[in-house]
Parts: C-alpha cells; structure tokens; sequence
C-alpha cells in the first residue's frame, strides 16, 4: 500500500471550512486534491451520494486521470485540509506511484459500488419491479468503454423526469 499523505508532503496544503466547496460539478480546474483531514461530502446534483473523510483519499481523480470535468461537488463537511496537486492530468503521467494510488482508490470504490449493485439484484430478483433489472445495469455498466464516453454519447440516468439521474 502506498503512503499517499508522505508522497504528498511536498505540494501546497489548503483549508476549507465546512460547507466551502472543493469541486464543483462539470466545472474544469484540473487540480487533484489528498485529503490531509477532516471531511468532504459528494454530491450529483443536490444529492449526497457519500462522505469522504479518510485521510490520503484522492479527491478529483476521475478528472485528473480522465482529463475531464468532475462529475460530482464535493463539500466540506467539517473543516478540512487537502494538498493541492496542480496540473493533476499532467501530474498522472509522471508520477506512477500517484497514479498507481488514484488507480488503487478508484478500483475499490467501484468494487464497492458493484457489490452494492450485485446485493440490490440479489434482494428484489424476482419482484418484477425496476430494481430487478440490475442485471442490466451491470451489464450496461461494465461494458462502458472510452468510445461509448465520447461528448455526443448519450448520459446514464433516468428517463423519467420525477427520478434524479444516478
């Protein structure tokens, strides 16, 4: 396990207090952010989805590696510190143990995500309503590529103007 806090000594540290907002959705900064302490809150839209408070979680790493806007805010939820790694697209490409530890958090957090979906199949398979189709959106989902990510690709959510997209 790599010690990302120790590899990250050297980059500028900065506070936010609680409720300050880190990232903002869809908005471009190409910052990657460690969190040094304290605890930010995810949201899409004006859903919070998960809190994020340990210390040496990336914050911004989907951007940086993906080189694009974040997909979700993430708030203070308490006052927090991060360090600040500029040009973080620029950062992934030569500095592998960094890039080696976005890849490590990312992996779980989809490891995560996809037992969550595996239970939630599991538990209404059978019921004939729309949660039973997880199967579907696993296979939606895993079969996601960089060509189906292209700007004219349709997003993923929901059709139905009273369900938030996931």
């Amino acid at each position: 396990m790599i010690d990302v806090l120790s590899q990250c000594r050297d980059y500028p540290q900065r506070q936010f207090a609680k409720g300050e907002t880190l990232i903002e959705e869809s908005v471009r900064t190409d910052h990657l952010c460690v969190l040094k302490s304290g605890g930010f809150d995810v949201l899409l839209g004006s859903v919070a989805f998960v809190h994020i408070g340990q210390p040496g979680a990336f914050l911004g790493g989907i951007s940086a590696v993906l080189e694009g806007a974040p997909s979700a805010t993430l708030v203070a939820s308490e006052d927090s510190w991060v360090y600040v790694i500029e040009h973080a697209s620029d950062v992934v490409r030569v500095r592998p143990e960094l890039t080696l530890a976005v890849a490590q958090g990312l992996a779980r957090r989809l490891v995560a995500v996809t037992g969550y979906l595996v239970d939630i199949k599991r538990q209404y398979a059978g019921t004939g309503t729309h949660l039973a189709l997880m199967d579907r959106v696993l296979a939606e989902l895993a079969s996601q590529d960089a060509a189906s990510q292209a700007a004219d690709a349709e997003p993923l959510g929901s059709e139905r103007a009273d369900v938030p997209d996931y």
